[in-house]
């Protein structure tokens, strides 16, 4: 891609942001500085992303880990390709608005490597995307992950549920969301919904995945070793909704019309992927995973409970970052990766958000729309001259 492109690429990228921030605004819990550490993560992936997408791009394209990630519990999904623009592009920002909010500042090595990131992206998510789109919103609020074979398959496992059954399920989805939700420091990068997949006139098909639990293997992050264990390390929940109108953000989170649809559910599949293998699981497993998913979140309750606000900060950005091995684990190098905090990032940011929850930079993406049309997008544009 040349500037303009990038440019063009850029504005749209901002767009889609904005929606989010806009809709989502700003994170708070009692338990992690979540608002921080993101902001954290922003400036550390502006530091380290370059560096593992060129070591991918050595391995493969973007374009097959798109087309190959057209599956069932897929790591490269749409919330993971939106890691890519968000967190980079945004760290960005932070770094140019420092700097006198003169795009310029930038070096002429980090716009090349702005330039690589990008266009690594758009060949990603038009690849996974059907008709060449970019994200969730461009496609109308749906995440259409799956081809037919795939939907025609997952029609014939679903079973007929009375309420009582999918009351019992969607409790235990919730409950293993939970755990997954407080293991990445209170984010969703665990969780993704994709759908809707059309079955008839009134029922339709929705997808709601849950990856990297722990079942006794190598944990996903060193804190995520529990006592309690799953009995699979990853599992989809296929819900077949009548009467049911979704959509969806890119963050793959769904919206629902009604919002409780546990009345709606007609048939339900549960499955699990073990390496290329989707294997269809018993309802029988449920208790198991409720189990797991009760244990394992007290205990690491516990555990986040004992730790000062650094040692939260750092480990919310961490896993923030971290999302990017999904890309490395596609071409198996992620054990060659450094993945600790940048030095920068420990010296200059950490310090700075240990104080503060709150960058400088983020109200850019609150101004209004006329002043967004004055001044440009959220996101700086590359320099043109």
């Amino acid at each position: 891609m040349d500037i303009k492109e990038t440019n063009e690429l850029i504005t749209h990228v901002s767009e889609i942001i904005d929606y989010q921030v806009s809709k989502r605004g700003l994170l708070e819990s009692q338990l992690f500085p979540v608002t921080a550490y993101i902001c954290v993560s922003f400036y550390n992936s502006y530091d380290m992303l370059y560096d593992i997408l060129k070591k991918v791009s050595e391995k493969t394209t973007p374009e097959k880990m798109g087309k190959d990630s057209r599956k069932i519990l897929s790591e490269i999904q749409a919330l993971s390709i939106f890691y890519i623009p968000l967190y980079y592009m945004a760290g960005r920002m932070g770094e140019i608005y420092r700097n006198n909010e003169d795009p310029s500042s930038e070096s002429e090595e980090k716009r090349k490597q702005t330039m690589f990131i990008l266009d690594f992206w758009k060949r990603l998510a038009s690849s996974y995307f059907p008709g060449g789109k970019l994200s969730v919103n461009d496609s109308e609020k749906k995440n259409i992950a799956l081809d037919q074979s795939d939907i025609e398959w997952t029609l014939s496992n679903i079973k007929d549920v009375s309420k009582e059954q999918a009351t019992k399920i969607k409790r235990t989805m919730a409950n293993l969301e939970l755990v997954s939700y407080i293991d990445e420091c209170e984010a969703r990068a665990k969780l993704c919904d994709h759908g809707p997949y059309h079955v008839d006139e009134n029922e339709i098909l929705v997808f709601r995945e849950i990856l990297h639990l722990y079942d006794g293997g190598e944990p996903h992050f060193n804190w995520s070793k529990t006592e309690a264990k799953a009995p699979h390390e990853n599992i989809a929940f296929v819900l077949r909704l009548k009467n049911v109108e979704i959509e969806l953000d890119e963050f793959v989170s769904l919206e629902s019309k009604p919002i409780d649809f546990t009345d709606n559910i007609t048939g339900v599949a549960i499955l699990t992927r073990n390496e290329n293998e989707v294997i269809p699981l018993d309802f029988g497993v449920l208790n198991a995973f409720n189990d797991y998913a009760i244990k394992a979140n007290k205990e690491l309750f516990l555990k986040f409970s004992h730790w000062d606000r650094k040692q939260r900060l750092i480990a919310g950005a961490y896993a923030y970052c971290y999302g990017y091995a999904r890309y490395t684990n596609f071409v198996g190098i992620t054990d060659k990766i450094n993945w600790d905090l940048t030095e920068r990032t420990m010296n200059k940011y950490i310090p700075e958000f240990m104080e503060s929850d709150f960058d400088q930079g983020i109200p850019r993406f609150f101004r209004s729309r006329g002043k967004k049309k004055r001044e440009g997008p959220s996101l700086y544009l590359l320099p043109e001259d």
